[in-house]
């Protein structure tokens, strides 16, 4: 509580107003938050009656009263003092540099812990460039502000940007003079969401098994914190295909919700929904589909009918049935999923290309080509506009190409196909199989079209990649582009 007792000496001897602000301070460092909060209003109270409407204790005790309020988590009512207070700031330059970092510190605290984070990143970055400007003194205030903001960028799946800003807080915490376990702790833990989602699996395990004793001191054994990066960790082994200790791993926590009596919160859905995932991965699909539903209901009744966990959980809900060809069962869960990221995104956001995407695979498995095409087509036009030809968009192209060759429409599959492969090539991390997909599809439809020219160098490219595979089904494959090039070494041009 630095920032409240500098506060405090900065505006201590004055008027009347001072009793209340002083007895509200108290009140506020002791966790006696309702008394904090009727003293504060009080404090504002004596300066609206006396007309003290630009003077600097109005901004301090705006402050004040919406760290109160937030304490509380009563965010709408902290917000609205907060936004007042970094107003006043605005229009009256003189507030001091720290008292106005820490306001904007706070507002963005205020605005992630309600649930907003597309709004957090204004307030978060004036705090962060103000408290670098004062420097050495308030390195400690710089490193929570970059903490906020890497949690909200990790909302926003931009883990490029988070991650810098997580490495610079945590040196900080590391090196202060003040206890900062809990930071570090939330710091390593973000770190790791992070290297999860990069899939750099087994530094996001490092992290997670460094920071799970800290979640146990800080918050005991069996608490929520520890469970959530049970899961998290459950996730990090689960990508590794370490399925035993996943699966452990993930029941671990599961079994400490329970204990909790947490079972119907969102913590425990994503526990549950990475259980289904571990056993679906395994081809256990009946306890996998058992779990996914449970998954959803807790969802829905968390967060009514649009979401995206719960997108994403009818997703792996739909993936489950395909990977069991049930196709008609995986549609309608493909198509809801699909809606609800359009309802929340936009018809034009990135997520809605994968979503169209999945949607237009379950149409043309089921042969119903005229469905899937113009999905497939309009899922392209959404990648290539918004990142231009990366992997993702060879990915969308394969799947049109694919869908016009089912068809027969070999002239229209050859130049996506074509285009898909120049893309890959471009990309030296391409996937040997995307790569040989491309390959394999192209030269499947200059064979059926008698192009044996245009279809051999395909192959052999093809067969050279395969041949380099100790997957049986890569061998298989392999015998099969030899027996088909034999053949076609007596087959006239």
């Amino acid at each position: 509580m630095n920032w409240l007792k500098k506060l405090w000496s900065a505006v201590k001897g004055r008027d009347s107003w001072n009793d209340n602000f002083e007895a509200a301070c108290l009140a506020f460092q002791n966790g006696q938050f309702k008394e904090a909060e009727e003293l504060f209003s009080a404090a504002l109270a004596d300066l609206a009656e006396r007309g003290k409407k630009h003077d600097p204790r109005l901004f301090s005790t705006l402050v004040c009263q919406g760290a109160c309020l937030r304490a509380q988590e009563r965010f709408t009512d902290a917000e609205n003092l907060l936004r007042q207070a970094v107003e006043l700031r605005e229009k009256q330059p003189s507030t001091g540099i720290e008292d106005t970092a820490f306001a904007y510190k706070e507002l963005a605290s205020c605005l992630y812990e309600a649930g907003k984070p597309e709004e957090v990143e204004d307030p978060a970055k004036k705090a962060l460039e103000l408290y670098q400007q004062i420097g050495e003194k308030s390195l400690d205030e710089t490193a929570e502000c970059m903490l906020i903001y890497a949690r909200t960028l990790i909302m926003s799946c931009r883990f490029g940007e988070a991650e810098p800003l997580l490495e610079k807080s945590l040196a900080i915490f590391e090196k202060s003079s003040a206890d900062r376990t809990f930071e570090i702790a939330d710091a390593l833990t973000c770190q790791a969401i992070v290297w999860n989602r990069k899939s750099e699996y087994q530094d996001a395990e490092a992290n997670l098994r460094k920071v799970l004793p800290l979640h146990s001191k800080l918050s005991g054994e069996d608490s929520i914190e520890v469970g959530r990066c049970m899961t998290e960790l459950a996730a990090s082994l689960l990508s590794q295909s370490r399925f035993d200790e996943a699966e452990e791993t993930f029941k671990g926590s599961l079994k400490l919700m329970k204990k909790l009596g947490s079972y119907e919160s969102i913590d425990y859905a994503d526990a549950v929904a990475g259980l289904a995932t571990c056993l679906r991965t395994q081809r256990k699909f009946d306890g996998a589909l058992s779990l996914y539903q449970q998954a959803l209901g807790i969802y829905e009744n968390c967060y009514g009918r649009d979401h995206d966990d719960i997108a994403t959980v009818l997703t792996q809900l739909a993936v489950c049935h395909s990977e069991q060809e049930q196709f008609r069962e995986a549609e309608q869960y493909f198509a809801r999923a699909s809606n609800i990221t359009e309802k929340l995104l936009g018809d034009d956001h990135f997520a809605v290309s994968d979503s169209i995407f999945n949607l237009a695979n379950c149409y043309s498995f089921q042969k119903r080509y005229e469905e899937a095409v113009p999905l497939y087509k309009r899922a392209v036009d959404i990648v290539e506009r918004r990142i231009g030809e990366q992997l993702d968009l060879a990915a969308k192209l394969t799947g049109l190409a694919y869908c016009f060759q089912l068809q027969d429409k070999f002239s229209d599959a050859k130049p996506v196909y074509r285009r898909a492969l120049e893309i890959c090539e471009k990309h030296p991390e391409t996937p040997d199989d995307e790569l040989t997909d491309n390959l394999i599809g192209l030269a499947n439809c200059h064979l059926e079209t008698g192009e044996y020219a245009l279809a051999r160098p395909l192959y052999q490219r093809a067969l050279e990649y395969k041949q380099n595979k100790f997957d049986p089904k890569d061998q298989e494959l392999a015998s099969r582009i030899e027996t088909l090039l034999k053949h076609m070494e007596h087959t006239p041009v």
